[in-house]
């Protein structure tokens, strides 16, 4: 029968590599089948494969294969959804929740520790990620953010560090679109655009900008009314914003309205754009065209020339997939050309891009907004140190339970529970009293923010930290996180304990070694708590002399008034009026709180050349502010626009002989012959970052912007009262703007002010949760020894022999942190508050020895209040069972 059968079959070619059902066929079939019908059901298939296969053909029986596996896929054979093993990890994560709560309440003390602990540095945490996801939101509205990029600039002079300024030439964006191809738009902006635009009775105070014609095309500023393309293109153009078109004409419709600027101009609104995003950089209420400037500085030969690099701002759209290499090379090309022309400096060009103008760099003459990213990241990374001392306690505190929680562990092993399903249960509680943390670090939160936000105008001022919806995730993720972080240790631990070693009542981690992760831990929080401590004190420090340091002039009692475009002699004789003022004086600009103004100068009877500070000021001016005069006189009412007096620093730089030697010299200042008249005493003309540098005093009324006001009154009050009456009587429409010299000053190291108050309330936290830590800690260590405690005390040992010895082994670790804490903070202190100071405070032991033993006396008190409340109690309660 079978031999007939087979000489009946057609000669079939086999290919002896591919005998055998479709494998993928096949894998299908095993991934879905019930494991009960497998075998039979694979078999049978198998069986029906290789008889078609002698039969039809290799080919034909491999697709009849996949057909029948198709058709097994019927609710018999499917495997049955296993329901029950989904049930039991739902059960099984219900029970680990529920031991984990019971855990937390049984251990009461422990748990409040833990969770007040994470919660105080949770709300720092809160802080820190509404602060980074708000700063990483600025200027992401434009539609091109991405490839948008600003050209900045790199000064070198000799003797001086390079200069990083935010401003380049006009002359940069000027031959960016002549000359150099390859750029989809270049707009230049120039900034201080600011004056009172009037229209019948109403007249606003503009603080705008000036820019080309391509500054709607690369910004994403939406025009209301008016052609994007067309409106900064002509002369005497002007793009309102909605609130300052309303202020001026009661409504936003007002394109070919003329308006009547300073000085009698005539300008035509062409647009009018919707309010610039609060996270914008770039700010304004009014921008103008770029043309109006190169008309009004036609015969202004330095205007556009490559020294003029003081006031505007250059940005570049690239092309889509283009790099920024082609841009570079053109800005290096100019930078060689234009550097050619000149003598004893030169200008580097660099590029910006626009997610890192703010938060970034520091540079010089930013055009708005503006936030050092070294801040940033300071406040970030004193977020996180705190973060790691609240998990650092959390671990210390559950690995010192260890012993207590070992007869749990091992009963749940002898049960038959694997390493990672412990691991896993103590992962859930770590987790769940990070959440129950949140739940309070959220209205710790609440309250921390409006203290935040006033430790530092610059972030009040553009940071608000209101919460997104999407910030809520992040506090959620972040709780998960630390919940993570400061369990695993303890998780790891306990999981891998013995039940051999449980058994014989050992942990296996060692309570008493000599040296162990617990006693990491507590020095760590020591060094912590400690460092904080000390770099308050030296900022403090250092904020107290900066504000206390010698300026080299009289500040006292002095006031400034901000002129706001008023005539200078019409306030300066109605302010005059008044008994109250002593003296009166102009100036166009505030020396010694962070603003300086420069101009090149060129001595002519040598070829030096060089950066000079200067301010403009009247004649009056440096008897008002008690400046010393070495040699000359100060500027006459009529002659002070041809003269100059200098410093001693100039006078060294120049070699121009003795103070009386330089009388009569000629210094050329942006090409204009000036004679020296005067050369006084050395003063701080900037702030004590820098040192004094050459420095001249010119006499050009026309650039006063200040009056200097010398106040001899007990009645501040009243006088500052009759001052406003004085200057409605004359501007009913600009708000009086006042502020005493010294308070200018404050403000001007506002920033070290800031970073002091940070400190401080960081290493608040930074103790308070180093200390509840060892609080549980010192309550541990008095549960564990009480015994011990009541013996000693039985056989006559005092409170005090009992307070050393719990805390022999703290006081030990308190050296080795400071031995840490005090060099580590020192060089952090020059390193990151004062290393762009040029004027430092000395620092001593005194210094770096208070905060190390302010820690130490918390310490003491902590650990002594634990050990006399063990020692109180009757030795009767503690012994009667032995």
């Amino acid at each position: 029968m079978e031999s007939g059968t087979q000489n009946c079959l057609p000669k079939l070619v086999i290919d002896p590599s591919n005998i055998g059902p479709p494998r993928r066929a096949e894998r299908f079939f095993k991934y879905f089948c019930d494991q009960e019908y497998f075998e039979e059901l694979q078999g049978d298939l198998e069986e029906k494969f290789f008889i078609n296969m002698k039969r039809l053909g290799q080919r034909k029986a491999k697709s009849i294969y996949r057909n029948e596996v198709l058709k097994m896929l019927r609710p018999s054979v499917i495997k049955k959804v296993k329901t029950q093993t989904q049930l039991n990890n739902t059960a099984m994560f219900k029970n680990y929740t529920l031991i984990a709560f019971r855990s937390i309440a049984r251990n009461k003390l422990f748990s409040a520790i833990n969770v007040v602990g994470l919660a105080i540095s949770m709300a720092v945490g809160l802080l820190a990620i509404t602060f980074l996801a708000e700063l990483n939101s600025y200027d992401t509205f434009h539609i091109n953010a991405d490839r948008i990029y600003r050209v900045i600039n790199t000064a070198y002079e000799p003797n001086q560090d390079p200069g990083l300024y935010a401003t380049t030439s006009p002359l940069t964006g000027k031959r960016l679109k002549e000359e150099f191809a390859g750029f989809e738009k270049v707009v230049t902006i120039y900034r201080n655009f600011n004056g009172d635009a009037k229209k019948g009775d109403n007249t606003v105070s503009i603080r705008g900008l000036v820019a080309t014609e391509e500054f709607f095309d690369i910004f994403t500023f939406p025009l209301i009314y008016g052609d994007p393309a067309q409106a900064l293109k002509n002369p005497m153009s002007l793009v309102l914003t909605e609130t300052s078109a309303l202020a001026l004409f009661g409504k936003t419709d007002v394109v070919g309205k003329i308006i009547e600027w300073d000085r009698g101009l005539q300008i035509t609104v062409t647009g009018v754009a919707q309010n610039p995003p609060r996270k914008s950089h770039i700010q304004f209420n009014a921008v103008g065209s770029f043309s109006t400037l190169e008309l009004m500085n036609r015969n202004n030969p330095s205007f556009m020339s490559w020294e003029n690099m003081w006031n505007s701002h250059v940005y570049a759209l690239l092309p889509k997939g283009e790099g920024i290499a082609p841009l570079q090379a053109s800005l290096d090309k100019i930078s060689e050309e234009e550097n050619a022309k000149l003598k004893n400096w030169s200008i580097e060009m660099g590029l910006q891009s626009m997610s890192s103008v703010f938060p970034g760099k520091k540079l010089y003459n930013e055009i708005g907004a503006r936030m050092d990213m070294k801040t940033v990241n300071s406040i970030v990374i004193l977020a996180l140190i705190v973060l790691a001392s609240a998990c650092f306690n959390y671990t210390n505190l559950s690995i010192a339970r260890t012993l207590k929680r070992a007869k749990e562990v091992g009963v749940r092993k002898v049960i038959g529970a694997r390493r990672a399903q412990l691991l896993f249960q103590f992962i859930i509680e770590a987790i769940i009293i990070s959440l129950l943390a949140l739940f309070f670090a959220f209205f710790i939160f609440q309250l921390l923010k409006p203290e935040f936000l006033a430790m530092d105008r610059n972030i009040q001022r553009y940071i608000t930290l209101d919460l997104a919806l999407s910030t809520y995730l992040y506090f959620f993720l972040f709780a998960l996180a630390i919940g993570l972080i400061a369990g695993f240790l303890p998780s790891l631990a306990l999981s891998k304990l013995r039940v051999s070693n449980i058994l014989k009542g050992v942990s296996g981690i060692g309570a008493n070694n000599k040296f162990n992760v617990r006693k990491l831990l507590i020095g760590i929080q020591f060094t912590l708590s400690m460092a904080f401590v000390i770099m308050v004190t030296l900022t403090y420090k250092q904020y107290k002399y900066v504000l206390g340091y010698d300026l080299g002039f009289t500040s006292e009692n002095v006031l400034n008034i901000n002129l706001q475009g008023n005539d200078v002699q019409t306030l300066i004789n109605s302010f005059s009026q008044l008994p109250e003022i002593s003296e009166i004086s102009a100036a166009s600009a505030v020396p010694s709180t962070g603003g300086m103004w420069m101009d090149r100068g060129k001595y002519i009877e040598g070829n030096d050349s060089l950066s000079l500070y200067n301010l403009h000021i009247s004649p009056e001016y440096l008897d008002n502010l008690g400046h010393t005069l070495l040699a000359g006189t100060t500027f006459s009412e009529t002659q002070g626009r041809n003269q100059i007096i200098i410093n001693e620093q100039l006078l060294k730089r120049f070699q121009m002989g003795e103070p009386f030697d330089a009388l009569g010299k000629t210094i050329r200042i942006q090409g204009k012959a000036r004679n020296v008249i005067g050369v006084v005493k050395d003063f701080h003309y900037g702030m004590l970052d820098n040192v004094i540098e050459p420095f001249v005093f010119l006499g050009d009324p026309n650039e006063f912007n200040m009056i200097n006001l010398k106040v001899a009154s007990t009645d501040i009050v009243a006088t500052m009262q009759k001052l406003e009456e004085k200057w409605i009587e004359i501007d009913g429409i600009h708000p009086f703007q006042a502020i005493f010299y010294d308070d200018r000053i404050e403000q001007a190291y506002s920033k070290l002010a800031s970073s002091m108050k940070i400190l401080g309330l960081l290493a608040l936290i930074a103790i308070s949760i180093s200390m509840l830590g060892l609080l549980g800690m010192a309550v541990y260590t008095t549960e564990t020894r009480i015994k011990e405690l009541t013996i000693r005390k039985v056989l006559g040992a005092n409170g005090t022999n009992l307070i050393s010895l719990l805390s022999k082994n703290f006081i030990l670790l308190f050296l080795a942190a400071s031995a840490v804490a005090i060099p580590v903070t020192f060089y952090a202190f020059k390193e990151m508050v004062v290393s762009q100071m040029k004027y430092v405070i000395d620092i001593g032991a005194l210094e770096l020895g208070s905060g190390a033993l302010i820690v130490l006396i918390i310490a003491l008190l902590t650990i002594g209040s634990q050990t006399r409340k063990a020692i109180r109690t009757n030795p009767v309660n503690h012994l009667r069972n032995e």
